[in-house]
């Protein structure tokens, strides 16, 4: 028994055989053998002494569809020759019951009735047959297979594909837009890395398409079939190339001899062919070739041991690619989701991804993620990280001058201007003084002692108080000053918290919609629901805003009063110790030299007040600030019921009427189409995997 006739080769060769009568290969691509040419290269010919039949050799005749012959060795006694029609995959159902109607049985065939057969496949296809007009036919090629099967005791187990040739000189029934179109469906059978390509020298267009497409010619196999018609001298070139030393392939080139024109015009038999051939390989030259690369016989057995190896190798991956393409399939008809015709349907659909939505939203904003690293879907762990970054920003950089300590003296320049006349002052646009000096302009607020802020507002807002007494607008306006970078900070923060909902949202509904257009329409009918409640935020952070800067300082938070009282007293324990005194030290005290050192004048000792109440004041304001900014601008407008994030969900859904339901979730065209496709491929693919798993042999339906 040969290598490629075992069991199991066999078995193999019967499932592909079976999975591109399925086919499958629309959706997966399947080893095979393809037979590529033109009408002048002895195409034909080749094709006749390989197959035993009488393909037509006429220059003007033009295939409009792919042949599949398949040869089995069969139990039987007599040879048969079943020719049947293999619908495309993607034709509708009408018209694949219509093609696999047709089906002739032979035990020859003639010229005439191959002939016959050829016109016959192509009117079941809806092409034009030999000799009619091509110009007015709504439809020039097909996609269905002609198969012919060949069974016999004597055959070889062989298949292989025949392309429609290609041809120099369009006519009226091989126009010029028919050779493009055969351009293009030669390559596109050459670059599939499963197909292997039985290709002929004595065309140059071929040879440079399959050269294209298999570069190291690791998939094709170069035939040449004329070598009993070359002019004398060019025997040595020839050789050269038959013994795969000019264009090199992997497989290498097989020499045949078909009949020549003389020998097809007086009625010279196959059998006679074959006996001619054999007779011209064993003349000089051509006998010093390789008898197993020589004469179609050989390249017979030859081509079905490769195609066997082929199979054997490609067969397990093949395999693996259908289980996965299924898994994928069901997998894509799914985020489809159901059926989308009635008004029913269409609700119930959006219904199911607003539940999926809020689920998602609820999972994330909870912090159960389904997702790991820095997915954009994480929304409460970016808000989160975002928030501490805001805390951080504002804790930093918040205040606009630096507060003191109560152990840092007051600068040299406060001091003289303690002791000095108040200078000449003027206001700027923001309501905090300036100060100049000698004619000199103050330097920027940013860059100014505290001490030296406070002492010329202070000196700028007297009032009818009492001396060491101080105004309590001075406080009011130090703080909105102290505060001014609040706005710029948290505004950034909202803003920065708007792009990670957005960017959220994107991957939710992505995740819940697979549909493209629904999901398009769906954003842009919430869009200006969701800008209102960015909008609202941004509305509360001016809100929270004006409250702590604009009105009365307010606050009934013990720690100021803590504060406050703590900065009091360290400044008098930082006093004590200028005098020397330390704690726990046993000491005499000078109460007289104590009194002189512990009094300090009126203003400066209002100065150091203003400083501690207004830095005590910050501390409580600073906390409150950013935690009401956090609760109020975005756990409430950004997160809660009416946020951006909770607009689309079932009850939004159901308020929806029939006109509005129908323009977001209603099926087009495209995804109907789409939907056929997917049950169509899944069908397929569902028979491929009984097919490999030996369930099913032949294809239903």
């Amino acid at each position: 028994m040969d290598q490629f006739e075992s069991p199991e080769s066999l078995r193999q060769l019967k499932v592909i055989d079976a999975l591109r009568e399925l086919g499958l290969g629309h959706d997966i691509s399947l080893p095979q053998l393809v037979v590529v040419g033109d009408q002048s290269s002895g195409k034909s010919s080749l094709l006749e002494g390989l197959t035993g039949l009488p393909f037509p050799v006429a220059s003007g005749l033009c295939t409009r569809f792919v042949t599949q012959v398949v040869f089995r060795r069969t139990p039987s006694k007599q040879k048969t020759i079943v020719v049947s029609i293999i619908p495309a995959a993607d034709a509708d159902d009408a018209y694949k019951q219509e093609l696999k109607k047709y089906r002739r049985a032979f035990e020859e065939l003639s010229l005439d009735t191959f002939a016959e057969v050829l016109d016959e496949a192509a009117d079941y296809m809806g092409l034009p047959v030999a000799g009619d007009p091509v110009e007015s036919c709504s439809k020039r090629f097909a996609n269905d297979v002609l198969k012919i099967e060949i069974s016999g005791p004597e055959e070889r187990h062989l298949s292989f594909v025949d392309l429609p040739g290609l041809y120099h000189n369009p006519t009226l029934e091989q126009t010029a837009e028919d050779l493009v179109i055969i351009r293009k469906l030669i390559e596109g059978y050459v670059v599939d890395s499963r197909t292997i390509i039985i290709n002929n020298l004595a065309n140059q267009e071929i040879f440079r398409i399959a050269k294209a497409a298999d570069r190291d010619g690791h998939r094709t196999i170069g035939i040449m079939t004329k070598l009993d018609a070359l002019q004398r001298g060019d025997e040595p070139a020839a050789m050269k190339i038959a013994l795969n030393q000019t264009e090199q392939l992997k497989h290498g080139w097989y020499c045949v001899r078909n009949r020549s024109t003389d020998e097809v015009s007086s009625g010279v038999s196959i059998i006679k062919r074959h006996e001619n051939e054999r007779a011209f390989f064993a003349t000089s030259p051509w006998d010093k070739l390789d008898k197993r690369r020589v004469g179609v016989d050989a390249l017979r057995h030859n081509l079905g041991l490769l195609l066997n190896q082929h199979i054997s190798r490609e067969f397990p991956l093949i395999r693996k690619e259908i289980e996965a393409q299924f898994v994928q399939s069901r997998k894509n008809l799914e985020e489809l989701g159901a059926p989308r015709q009635t008004a029913h349907e269409q609700l119930q659909y959006l219904i199911r991804i607003a539940t999926a939505y809020q689920d998602l939203v609820r999972k994330n904003l909870g912090g159960h993620y389904e997702t790991t690293g820095l997915d954009p879907s994480k929304l409460r762990m970016h808000l989160q990280n975002a928030g501490d970054r805001f805390s951080d920003k504002m804790l930093k950089d918040g205040c606009t001058m630096k507060f003191k300590s109560v152990d840092e003296s007051l600068s040299d320049t406060a001091e003289e201007d303690l002791d000095s006349n108040p200078s000449v002052l003027t206001q700027n646009n923001s309501g905090v003084f300036d100060a100049s000096e000698d004619g000199r302009d103050g330097e920027e607020s940013d860059n100014h002692d505290i001490y030296k802020e406070i002492l010329k507002l202070w000196r700028t807002n007297r009032g009818p108080e009492l001396p060491g007494h101080v105004n309590s607008t001075v406080v009011e306006t130090l703080f909105k000053h102290q505060t001014s970078p609040w706005e710029d900070i948290a505004g950034a923060h909202i803003e920065e918290a708007i792009t990670l909902i957005q960017e959220c949202n994107n991957i939710l509904f992505k995740k819940v919609c697979a549909d493209e257009i629904v999901r398009d329409r769906i954003c842009a009918r919430i869009d200006a629901q969701i800008d209102v409640s960015f909008g609202m935020a941004r509305d509360e952070l001016g809100r929270l805003l004006r409250d702590e800067r604009e009105g009365a300082l307010l606050t009934n938070n013990h720690y100021f009063a803590e504060n406050l009282n703590a900065a009091r007293t360290d400044r008098w324990i930082n006093k004590l110790k200028k005098m020397g005194l330390e704690d726990g030290m046993h000491t005499r005290i000078n109460f007289q030299q104590m009194k002189s050192s512990l009094p300090i004048s009126n203003e400066k000792a209002a100065l150091m007040d203003i400083h501690d109440t207004l830095k005590a004041y910050y501390k409580v304001a600073i906390k409150r600030f950013i935690d009401n900014v956090k609760v109020q601008a975005i756990e409430r407008n950004l997160l809660g019921p009416r946020g951006p994030v909770s607009i689309f969900c079932p009850e939004y859904v159901s308020s929806l009427d029939d006109e509005e339901t129908a323009f977001i979730a209603g099926e087009d065209y495209a995804t109907s189409n789409l939907r056929t496709d997917l049950k169509m491929q899944i069908s397929r693919l569902e028979k491929a995997r009984k097919i490999c798993s030996g369930k099913a042999i032949a294809p239903e339906g």
